[in-house]
Protein backbone atom coordinates (compact mmCIF):
# COMPACT_ATOMS: atom_id res chain seq x y z
CA UNK A 1 0.00 0.00 0.00
CA UNK A 2 2.64 2.45 1.22
CA UNK A 3 4.43 2.07 -1.90
CA UNK A 4 7.47 4.81 -2.90
CA UNK A 5 7.87 3.30 -6.19
CA UNK A 6 4.01 3.71 -6.84
CA UNK A 7 4.78 7.93 -5.67
CA UNK A 8 7.85 7.88 -7.95
CA UNK A 9 6.25 6.00 -11.09
CA UNK A 10 3.60 9.19 -10.83
CA UNK A 11 5.84 11.79 -10.13
CA UNK A 12 8.03 10.70 -13.49
CA UNK A 13 5.01 10.62 -15.50
CA UNK A 14 3.98 13.32 -14.62
CA UNK A 15 6.78 15.45 -15.43
CA UNK A 16 7.58 13.43 -18.14
CA UNK A 17 4.48 15.23 -19.81
CA UNK A 18 6.39 18.69 -19.74
CA UNK A 19 9.59 17.33 -21.78
CA UNK A 20 9.98 18.94 -25.35
CA UNK A 21 11.42 16.44 -27.88
CA UNK A 22 11.89 14.09 -24.74
CA UNK A 23 14.07 17.24 -22.51
CA UNK A 24 12.63 19.31 -19.60
CA UNK A 25 14.24 23.08 -19.72
CA UNK A 26 16.61 23.71 -17.79
CA UNK A 27 14.55 25.80 -15.10
CA UNK A 28 11.50 22.91 -14.91
CA UNK A 29 14.89 20.11 -14.57
CA UNK A 30 15.95 22.17 -12.12
CA UNK A 31 12.96 21.86 -10.35
CA UNK A 32 12.87 18.07 -11.04
CA UNK A 33 16.06 17.64 -9.18
CA UNK A 34 14.99 20.08 -6.77
CA UNK A 35 11.98 17.67 -5.58
CA UNK A 36 14.45 14.70 -5.48
CA UNK A 37 16.60 15.80 -2.93
CA UNK A 38 13.60 17.45 -1.04
CA UNK A 39 12.23 14.26 -0.59
CA UNK A 40 15.41 12.82 0.45
CA UNK A 41 15.90 15.87 3.01
CA UNK A 42 12.22 15.10 4.37
CA UNK A 43 13.09 11.09 4.77
CA UNK A 44 16.43 12.37 6.58
CA UNK A 45 14.64 14.70 9.01
CA UNK A 46 11.65 12.22 9.76
CA UNK A 47 14.12 9.13 10.29
CA UNK A 48 16.12 11.32 12.78
CA UNK A 49 13.30 12.58 14.74
CA UNK A 50 12.16 8.76 15.09
CA UNK A 51 8.92 9.46 13.30
CA UNK A 52 8.19 6.03 12.55
CA UNK A 53 4.67 5.41 12.73
CA UNK A 54 2.89 3.21 9.66
CA UNK A 55 3.39 5.02 6.51
CA UNK A 56 5.06 7.74 8.19
CA UNK A 57 8.58 7.06 5.95
CA UNK A 58 6.30 6.57 2.57
CA UNK A 59 4.74 10.24 3.53
CA UNK A 60 8.04 11.65 4.32
CA UNK A 61 9.34 10.66 0.85
CA UNK A 62 6.20 11.65 -0.92
CA UNK A 63 5.45 14.70 0.49
CA UNK A 64 8.99 15.31 -0.34
CA UNK A 65 8.90 14.63 -4.22
CA UNK A 66 5.25 15.98 -4.72
CA UNK A 67 5.49 19.35 -2.78
CA UNK A 68 6.48 21.05 -6.07
CA UNK A 69 4.29 19.36 -9.02
CA UNK A 70 2.45 23.42 -9.34
CA UNK A 71 5.58 24.26 -10.90
CA UNK A 72 5.66 22.87 -13.83
CA UNK A 73 2.45 23.66 -15.28
CA UNK A 74 3.13 27.01 -13.66
CA UNK A 75 6.50 27.72 -15.47
CA UNK A 76 5.14 26.09 -18.94
CA UNK A 77 1.78 28.71 -18.66
CA UNK A 78 3.65 31.39 -17.62
CA UNK A 79 7.23 31.47 -17.90
CA UNK A 80 7.62 32.49 -14.15
CA UNK A 81 7.95 30.85 -10.71
CA UNK A 82 7.15 34.05 -9.46
CA UNK A 83 3.88 33.18 -7.84
CA UNK A 84 2.89 37.17 -7.34
CA UNK A 85 2.55 36.99 -11.20
CA UNK A 86 0.79 34.09 -12.27
CA UNK A 87 -0.48 31.49 -9.69
CA UNK A 88 -0.26 30.14 -6.49
CA UNK A 89 2.39 26.84 -7.42
CA UNK A 90 1.00 25.43 -3.77
CA UNK A 91 -2.55 25.54 -4.18
CA UNK A 92 -2.31 24.39 -7.90
CA UNK A 93 0.28 21.32 -6.74
CA UNK A 94 -2.39 20.64 -3.58
CA UNK A 95 -5.33 20.65 -6.51
CA UNK A 96 -3.35 18.46 -9.01
CA UNK A 97 -2.45 15.74 -7.07
CA UNK A 98 -6.02 15.52 -5.16
CA UNK A 99 -7.45 15.03 -8.03
CA UNK A 100 -4.49 13.04 -10.30
CA UNK A 101 -2.67 11.12 -8.19
CA UNK A 102 -3.00 7.44 -7.50
CA UNK A 103 -4.53 7.17 -4.37
CA UNK A 104 -5.61 3.52 -4.18
CA UNK A 105 -5.39 1.88 -0.75
CA UNK A 106 -4.18 4.85 1.00
CA UNK A 107 -6.30 5.86 4.23
CA UNK A 108 -7.91 9.16 3.98
CA UNK A 109 -5.76 10.71 6.83
CA UNK A 110 -2.64 10.17 4.89
CA UNK A 111 -4.18 11.56 1.62
CA UNK A 112 -5.12 15.05 3.41
CA UNK A 113 -1.64 15.06 5.32
CA UNK A 114 0.30 15.01 1.86
CA UNK A 115 -2.18 17.34 0.28
CA UNK A 116 -1.84 20.03 3.16
CA UNK A 117 1.79 19.99 2.91
CA UNK A 118 1.81 20.29 -0.68
CA UNK A 119 -0.74 23.06 -0.18
CA UNK A 120 1.23 24.65 2.56
CA UNK A 121 4.68 24.18 2.22
CA UNK A 122 5.15 27.67 0.47
CA UNK A 123 2.61 30.02 2.37
CA UNK A 124 3.69 32.61 4.85
CA UNK A 125 2.50 30.61 7.72
CA UNK A 126 1.12 27.14 8.02
CA UNK A 127 -2.82 27.70 9.54
CA UNK A 128 -3.20 26.81 13.25
CA UNK A 129 -6.31 25.25 12.66
CA UNK A 130 -4.68 22.27 10.80
CA UNK A 131 -5.37 18.80 11.86
CA UNK A 132 -1.99 17.50 13.75
CA UNK A 133 -1.33 15.77 11.32
CA UNK A 134 -1.57 17.37 8.30
CA UNK A 135 0.31 20.74 10.25
CA UNK A 136 3.09 18.25 11.00
CA UNK A 137 3.56 16.75 7.81
CA UNK A 138 3.51 20.41 6.72
CA UNK A 139 6.16 21.97 8.72
CA UNK A 140 8.44 19.04 7.72
CA UNK A 141 8.13 20.04 3.78
CA UNK A 142 8.94 23.86 4.70
CA UNK A 143 11.59 22.90 6.28
CA UNK A 144 13.31 20.47 3.94
CA UNK A 145 12.26 22.86 0.75
CA UNK A 146 14.37 25.85 2.65
CA UNK A 147 17.47 23.21 3.31
CA UNK A 148 17.69 22.36 -0.15
CA UNK A 149 17.17 26.38 -1.54
CA UNK A 150 19.73 26.96 1.14
CA UNK A 151 21.95 24.34 0.22
CA UNK A 152 21.46 24.83 -3.87
CA UNK A 153 22.37 28.60 -3.45
CA UNK A 154 25.19 28.63 -1.76
CA UNK A 155 26.34 25.77 -3.92
CA UNK A 156 25.85 27.87 -6.72
CA UNK A 157 27.18 31.05 -5.49
CA UNK A 158 30.61 28.98 -4.60
CA UNK A 159 30.77 27.79 -8.69
CA UNK A 160 30.00 30.81 -10.09
CA UNK A 161 26.59 29.94 -11.60
CA UNK A 162 23.73 31.65 -8.88
CA UNK A 163 22.31 33.89 -11.81
CA UNK A 164 21.50 31.53 -13.91
CA UNK A 165 19.40 30.18 -10.79
CA UNK A 166 18.29 34.05 -10.04
CA UNK A 167 18.69 35.57 -13.55
CA UNK A 168 16.27 38.52 -12.37
CA UNK A 169 18.71 39.49 -9.43
CA UNK A 170 21.32 39.89 -11.32
CA UNK A 171 20.70 43.81 -12.32
CA UNK A 172 20.99 45.36 -9.36
CA UNK A 173 23.34 45.68 -6.49
CA UNK A 174 23.04 46.08 -2.83
CA UNK A 175 20.24 46.02 -0.39
CA UNK A 176 16.79 47.42 -0.69
CA UNK A 177 15.74 50.07 1.53
CA UNK A 178 11.84 48.92 1.33
CA UNK A 179 13.28 45.39 2.19
CA UNK A 180 15.23 46.17 5.08
CA UNK A 181 13.14 48.41 6.20
CA UNK A 182 10.22 45.55 5.89
CA UNK A 183 12.52 43.07 7.75
CA UNK A 184 13.11 45.20 10.70
CA UNK A 185 8.91 45.96 11.10
CA UNK A 186 7.75 43.05 10.34
CA UNK A 187 11.00 39.68 10.24
CA UNK A 188 9.24 38.71 7.23
CA UNK A 189 9.22 39.97 3.60
CA UNK A 190 7.72 40.09 0.29
CA UNK A 191 9.23 38.56 -2.65
CA UNK A 192 8.81 41.75 -4.77
CA UNK A 193 10.92 43.85 -3.16
CA UNK A 194 13.42 41.72 -3.58
CA UNK A 195 15.69 42.99 -6.76
CA UNK A 196 19.56 42.03 -6.04
CA UNK A 197 21.41 38.83 -4.72
CA UNK A 198 22.18 40.83 -1.30
CA UNK A 199 18.10 41.35 -1.18
CA UNK A 200 17.97 37.66 -1.59
CA UNK A 201 20.37 36.35 1.31
CA UNK A 202 18.56 38.66 3.61
CA UNK A 203 15.36 36.92 2.10
CA UNK A 204 17.06 33.51 2.99
CA UNK A 205 17.89 34.87 6.49
CA UNK A 206 14.19 35.81 7.41
CA UNK A 207 13.62 31.89 6.73
CA UNK A 208 15.45 30.51 9.25
CA UNK A 209 13.18 32.09 11.83
CA UNK A 210 10.43 30.04 10.36
CA UNK A 211 12.39 26.76 10.34
CA UNK A 212 10.17 24.48 12.81
CA UNK A 213 12.97 21.88 13.98
CA UNK A 214 15.82 21.86 16.06
CA UNK A 215 17.41 19.20 13.72
CA UNK A 216 17.13 22.02 10.41
CA UNK A 217 18.57 24.60 12.67
CA UNK A 218 21.53 22.03 13.15
CA UNK A 219 22.18 21.51 9.70
CA UNK A 220 22.25 24.94 8.67
CA UNK A 221 24.63 25.34 11.53
CA UNK A 222 26.68 22.16 10.92
CA UNK A 223 27.11 23.34 7.02
CA UNK A 224 27.55 27.31 8.13
CA UNK A 225 25.39 28.05 6.01
CA UNK A 226 23.78 31.03 7.80
CA UNK A 227 27.58 32.45 8.65
CA UNK A 228 28.26 32.54 4.86
CA UNK A 229 24.50 34.70 4.28
CA UNK A 230 26.10 36.69 7.82
CA UNK A 231 29.11 37.31 6.28
CA UNK A 232 27.46 37.84 2.58
CA UNK A 233 25.54 41.02 4.40
CA UNK A 234 28.86 42.64 6.14
CA UNK A 235 29.34 45.17 4.00
CA UNK A 236 25.67 46.66 3.74
CA UNK A 237 25.64 48.62 7.36
CA UNK A 238 22.95 46.25 8.91
CA UNK A 239 25.26 44.37 11.05
CA UNK A 240 22.36 44.96 14.09
CA UNK A 241 19.69 43.44 12.02
CA UNK A 242 21.84 40.21 10.82
CA UNK A 243 23.14 39.68 14.26
CA UNK A 244 20.01 40.00 15.96
CA UNK A 245 18.01 37.12 12.96
CA UNK A 246 21.32 35.09 13.29
CA UNK A 247 20.73 34.89 17.17
CA UNK A 248 17.13 34.44 16.82
CA UNK A 249 18.12 31.02 14.49
CA UNK A 250 20.31 29.78 16.66
CA UNK A 251 18.35 29.94 19.79
CA UNK A 252 16.24 27.65 18.21
CA UNK A 253 18.85 24.90 18.21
Amino acid sequence: MFSTDRTNEWFKSFTDNYKVSGILSPMLDLKLKHSKRVSEICSETACSMEWDEEGDRWMAYSAGLLHDVGRFPQYKTYGTFLDSKSVDHGDLGAEIIAKEFNWKGIPDNFRENIISAVKFHNKKKVPTNLKLGAYKWSCLVRDADKIDIYRMVQERIDNGTIFEMLPRHQAAEGLSSDLVEEVRRTGSVSYCNARSLQDYRLIQLTWGSDLNFPVSVAALREEKIIERIREDLRPYGINDLVDKIVNQIYSMA
